[in-house]
């Protein structure tokens, strides 16, 4: 298994390109709209540090793995024009994992379009795991869910 995996995806979202620009750049906001969060605290305005619980299911042989905390400072790194860059840094299950999430959002005459990709790096043990779990599917779910929260928070 590589240690770098990849996702992407697109939707589109009946609000106009600002609004949605306003919400993803604020990161108190933004926090908000991630699923499974216990507590974060906003460091600045640019970086927080949050604490996930994840449910990775019945799929994970070893019952003290199923549900894991993950403990992370996620930051924007960037935003500018169209695009916003988040690093998430954290650790889950005693092992590193790093994200990239890049954001791309359109104007689409009203509604806007947005693109999003996310590169995950994990630590040796998550590594590890993967001879015995789908990693690969189980950052696929935590990344889509964590997109859907964006989707979820955008359509109120």
């Amino acid at each position: 298994m590589s240690k770098e995996l990849r996702y992407s995806g697109s939707f589109t979202v009946n609000k106009p390109r600002e609004e949605v620009m306003d919400l993803i750049t604020d990161l108190s906001r933004a926090v908000e709209c991630i699923p499974n969060v216990v507590n974060h605290e906003v460091l600045d305005r640019n970086k927080a540090r949050v604490r996930f619980r994840v449910d990775l299911g019945d799929e994970v042989p070893i019952a003290e793995l199923r549900r894991i905390t993950t403990d992370a400072t996620i930051e924007i790194v960037s935003a500018a024009n169209d695009e916003v860059r988040y690093k998430v840094d954290g650790r889950a299950a005693g092992s590193a994992i790093s994200i990239l999430l890049v954001i791309r959002v359109l104007d689409k005459g009203g509604s806007s379009q947005i693109d999003w990709d996310a590169t995950a790096n994990l630590g040796k043990l998550l590594q590890m795991m993967g001879r015995f779990i789908n990693i690969d599917s189980l950052v696929k779910k935590i990344s889509e869910d964590t997109i859907n929260g964006f989707i979820n928070c955008l359509s109120r």
